[in-house]
């Protein structure tokens, strides 16, 4: 059971979560923005772009993507942009009782500012709060005055917490667009252009409705001189993904660190099994078994009886890994629209190739990811994060499907979005042609993400276009 803290230590704890209440300066000795300048990376999430005064966001997203960064980074850029540094509040709340989060609103001592300057929150995993933290936070923002005209930015990990939070604050979030953000690992054309100096970027990035259009031919075709480079790059994507600090390692050369395989380790063992009846060797097993099979649909019957556990217990464990952002789903579609098909299996995919190879990271003994697979689950998470960039919903998952044809043969990746393109997986050269008769059969204009292929000479069948071109025309 969770106890109040004293008021003093909380006024004591949130002066010191808040050093630009007390000037300038205090960037150079962040413990969150030091080690990413010392990354030499200079990445800055756009998660925060320009919020709306007034609004109540939400930035949801895995453990040990950045959250944190990015709301320091937001702080920052509100500071140089001219806000008081008394009009900003934020709170890391992880593992506070509720209570504390409702002293901190309605009672603290809080640095004066001008009638006319609004109050900036940043609530930093509220999700790790004990208690009902969303209708705390609705009470405020109907109860306290200052509270309610804020602009406030609420960050969490825990996905069944966050849309329950947010259906309860309906009407009390100000009339801001996107108020739904979603920070998820590096993309693709971002991880080369950190690392590349010579990167293409004067190429626009691929509207999704276009990839078998003209305009695609043209844009596949004007990355040929970079396609080598891209190609190597792909490899090194496959084996560090996206989280910034295996980036960074991408970029000096260096293995991932040894300690962030141990964070996210943590992060799956400790947090989002932190209710797990398993062992650490099940739940282990269970993960990896999750992890290899990700190609195909998934049969929870099947892992359960694969690992020897009970099916409740596989289900259990596949909601924990996804409600931590630490996994999505890709549902079959139906035969006539653009929804999930009832009671059909889905294709679960790890969020970042550091998540999949988790066990392999821990034991080489252990069965690595195979490349195509990692590039299918790639292509599916680079075409989340431009649905993202274009506005739509990235946390649900009835905007990307699979198709099972009447063979009982799946197409990866369709979706609204892309029109009638459908993208298929084979990372392979020398028999993409062999590999592409299942979507040569179906009512879908293929494309096939190769090695390093590009062959765009058929107007009605399947297009080959290497995985690396592909990823950095419509990845963010």
């Amino acid at each position: 059971m969770s106890t109040r803290t004293s008021k003093g230590a909380l006024q004591t704890g949130v002066a010191d979560m808040n050093p630009w209440w007390r000037g300038s300066g205090w960037e150079a000795t962040d413990p969150d923005l030091v080690p990413v300048r010392g990354s030499g990376l200079g990445y800055e999430s756009p998660a925060l772009r320009d919020p709306h005064p007034g609004g109540l966001y939400v930035l949801r997203g895995p453990r040990r993507v950045g959250k944190t960064v990015a709301t320091k980074q937001l702080i920052a850029s509100l500071l140089q942009r001219g806000a008081p540094g008394g009009s900003i509040v934020r709170i890391a709340v992880d593992g506070w009782p509720v209570r504390d989060l409702q002293t901190v609103a309605r009672n603290l001592a809080l640095p004066m500012l001008p009638s006319d300057v609004r109050r900036f929150w940043v609530i930093d995993e509220a999700t790790g709060i004990d208690g009902d933290w969303p209708s705390a936070i609705k009470w405020m923002r109907d109860n306290v005055p200052e509270f309610h005209e804020a602009t406030v930015v609420v960050t969490g990990s825990d996905a069944e917490q966050l849309t329950s939070a947010i259906g309860s604050w309906a009407g009390r979030r100000g009339d801001a667009p996107d108020r739904d953000r979603t920070l998820l690992p590096i993309g693709f054309r971002t991880f080369v252009d950190l690392l590349w100096p010579d990167a293409p970027r004067m190429v626009p990035r691929l509207p999704l409705a276009d990839l078998r259009t003209p305009v695609a031919t043209d844009a596949y075709r004007s990355l040929i001189p970079w396609s080598a480079e891209l190609a190597r790059m792909w490899r090194r994507y496959l084996t560090y993904g996206g989280y910034p600090r295996a980036v960074a390692a991408a970029r000096l050369g260096q293995a991932i660190p040894p300690g962030f395989v141990d964070d996210i380790f943590d992060v799956i063992f400790r947090d989002a099994f932190a209710h797990s009846r398993l062992s650490r060797t099940d739940a282990s097993t269970l993960v990896e078994r999750v992890m290899t099979g990700m190609g195909s649909p998934l049969n929870s019957s099947n892992v359960a009886a694969d690992i020897d556990a009970a099916h409740s217990t596989v289900v259990r464990h596949l909601e924990y890994l996804r409600n931590a952002y630490l996994t999505w789903t890709c549902p079959q579609k139906t035969a006539r629209g653009w929804t999930p098909l009832a009671k059909a299996q889905d294709k679960v995919y790890a969020i970042d190739p550091v998540v999949a190879r988790i066990a392999y990271l821990r034991n080489t003994a252990r069965e690595d990811i195979d490349p195509t697979i990692l590039t299918e689950m790639l292509l599916g998470l680079a075409i989340r994060r431009a649905l993202i960039a274009d506005g739509y919903d990235g946390d649900g998952d009835e905007s990307l499907f699979h198709v099972r044809t009447p063979a009982r043969k799946e197409i990866d990746f369709v979706s609204h979005r892309l029109r009638r393109a459908a993208i298929e997986a084979k990372f392979t050269d020398g028999s993409w042609r062999r590999a592409a008769v299942t979507v040569r059969a179906s009512e879908w204009h293929g494309i096939l993400a190769t090695e390093s292929v590009l062959d765009l000479g058929d107007t009605e069948g399947p297009w080959a276009v290497p995985a690396g071109v592909l990823a950095y025309l419509i990845d963010t």
